[in-house]
């Protein structure tokens, strides 16, 4: 982009006489004067975008046309023309992977040019990304909404920047950019009022908000805009207090909030709020079915305690009973879930890339992977703790104690990495499950495969396994897999962050990688049923839109 000089503040009538202005509220100095009324004055961060998109197209269409004269295939415009009279295309407008395997690229690539660009990344967001995750309620919501409203502008923001990152079309990031400068604007100007700042579009406006910066964003380190977007949700949360537990979508966005919130608490090494904690005694005490209510809780026992470390004041029997105290807590917690969140375990036999070991996971959605290993995380933060602060003991004492911590580790982080094939390699996953290898069973688990990109769901297990890369005390085997698996997924989404990560300091800690924020869009919450192991069929969730 040229540079285009700085842009100027001034109100309109003064640009246009050529004069300074003091740019005075409501109206200038200048304008007072002259009795005239003052027109006001734009936006300057809106004048260092420029529209790109007929260049885009342009540059777009130059190289279709030499890929097309050094093939001898159809111009871009014939396959756009035939797919708009094609049966096929209008029932399936991004084809399955099952069917895409066997499509042309330029058949796949048409679907961006025959369409809207904006059409077609709303709909590849809601059908690829949303079902299983955090943002189930969103089709229906985004269909209710008027097209004007903040939730709009985020959606079609996020959506842009979801369709650059999953098909690696790089250049349309400057658009989705555009269009969250826009949606910030928009979500602004709900937040100053006190009655649509309490309504749920804010809030998911303000979470999709911090969805955009965890996709877009290509640092190895937290954005500052991604915890102002978590802040701004906790204070709206705050802000909604009990009554919004009165509604399924209200109880919807409180978990998710709240599993952000807890996430940068342990980061953090903060205590989580004590609006947050009141809220989920209550939750907990009317909704006692949802898992997640009590690993939320059971999270904030960890935050506390690390605060308490950092603070100072415990000496290392202190830390250690606490460590363990809680790490049998999480243990009860995991014995108590029910069997909808239960997985089942299934014997591998021989090599197979992909899959760490002979065992392999099967669950019964996104969630209750992104449960379990949300409990494998937090339990290996509380054996590194017990390991860490045992070598003040007794040297007996410390060797058991270390050996315990290294054990669990060893086993956790296994269970982590036998969770990943049934998201990352569909195929090879229902051919094991299909060939009835021999298994036992952590629960009963029934659910039917249907297979789609593995693409979207990568992102559900790249902050597991990057605690894995930076457990220290976890094996070489099985952190060799985690990193290599790490920088197999980051490529195949274009997810920059996993190879920056992979190429640091190994101890780096997972909790300043980045892949965190994640969290926030990929686990699902408690209510709406349990969806099966993959996305359902596109368009599934846009039936609602409209």
């Amino acid at each position: 982009m040229v540079y285009r000089g700085r842009p100027s503040a001034s109100c309109f009538a003064c640009r246009a006489r050529r004069i300074k202005c003091d740019r005075l509220k409501p109206k200038c100095t200048q304008c007072s004067r002259m009795h005239v009324e003052c027109p006001g004055y734009r936006d300057p961060l809106d004048q260092n975008f420029r529209d790109e998109s007929e260049s885009v197209v342009k540059r777009a269409q130059k190289s279709y046309k030499a890929l097309d004269d050094s093939k001898g295939k159809k111009p871009p415009c014939q396959w756009a023309k035939d797919a708009a009279q094609s049966p096929y295309i209008k029932t399936h407008l991004v084809p399955m992977i099952d069917e895409a395997e066997y499509l042309p690229m330029d058949l796949l690539a048409l679907v961006h040019w025959a369409q809207p660009i904006e059409d077609v990344a709303v709909a590849s967001f809601m059908s690829s990304y949303v079902p299983g995750s955090h943002f189930e309620y969103l089709p229906f919501m985004y269909g209710q909404m008027a097209s004007s409203t903040a939730l709009h502008a985020t959606v079609y923001a996020t959506s842009m920047a979801a369709l650059a990152r999953s098909s690696g079309q790089l250049d349309l990031l400057p658009l989705a950019r555009r269009s969250y400068v826009y949606a910030l604007l928009e979500t602004n100007a709900a937040l100053a009022n006190p009655l649509a700042a309490a309504e749920d579009a804010t809030l998911v406006s303000v979470l999709l908000l911090g969805l955009f910066e965890a996709i877009a964003w290509s640092g190895s380190r937290t954005p500052d805009s991604w915890a102002t977007h978590s802040r701004g949700a906790l204070a709206l949360i705050k802000l909604r207090g009990p009554q919004q537990l009165e509604t399924e979508v209200g109880r919807h966005l409180f978990i998710q909030v709240a599993n952000i919130v807890s996430v940068n608490s342990i980061r953090q090494k903060s205590r989580l709020p004590e609006e947050l904690l009141d809220l989920l005694a209550f939750s907990i005490q009317q909704w006692a079915d949802c898992p997640k209510y009590r690993l939320a809780w059971l999270t904030g026992e960890v935050s506390a305690l690390r605060a308490d470390i950092d603070e100072g004041g415990m000496t290392a029997e202190e830390i250690i009973d606490a460590a363990k105290r809680i790490d049998q807590r999480y243990i009860a917690y995991a014995d108590g879930l029910t069997y909808l969140w239960r997985y089942q375990e299934i014997a591998v036999e021989g090599y197979h890339q992909g899959i760490y070991g002979n065992k392999i996971h099967q669950y019964t959605s996104r969630r209750a992977a992104g449960l379990w290993n949300s409990y494998r995380m937090t339990r290996i933060l509380l054996n590194e703790l017990i390991h860490a602060y045992s070598a003040c003991t007794s040297t007996k004492v410390c060797e058991v104690l270390q050996q315990q911590a290294v054990d669990n580790i060893q086993q956790l982080t296994q269970d982590i990495c036998a969770s990943v094939p049934q998201f990352t390699i569909p195929y090879e996953f229902a051919d094991m499950i299909n060939s009835g290898f021999a298994c036992s069973q952590v629960g009963s688990v029934t659910s039917s495969l249907t297979l789609v990109s593995p693409k979207p769901h990568a992102a559900s297990v790249l902050f597991p396994l990057s605690v894995i890369h930076s457990a220290s005390l976890a094996n070489a085997n099985v952190r060799s897999y985690a990193t290599e698996r790490l920088q197999h997924l980051g490529g195949e989404s274009n997810i920059r962050r996993t190879e920056i990560y992979t190429t640091e300091d190994s101890e780096t800690s997972a909790l300043h990688g980045g892949l965190h924020m994640l969290l926030s869009f990929v686990m699902g919450s408690c209510y709406g049923g349990l969806p099966l192991i993959f996305v359902t069929p596109f368009m599934e969730g846009l039936r609602e839109i409209g």
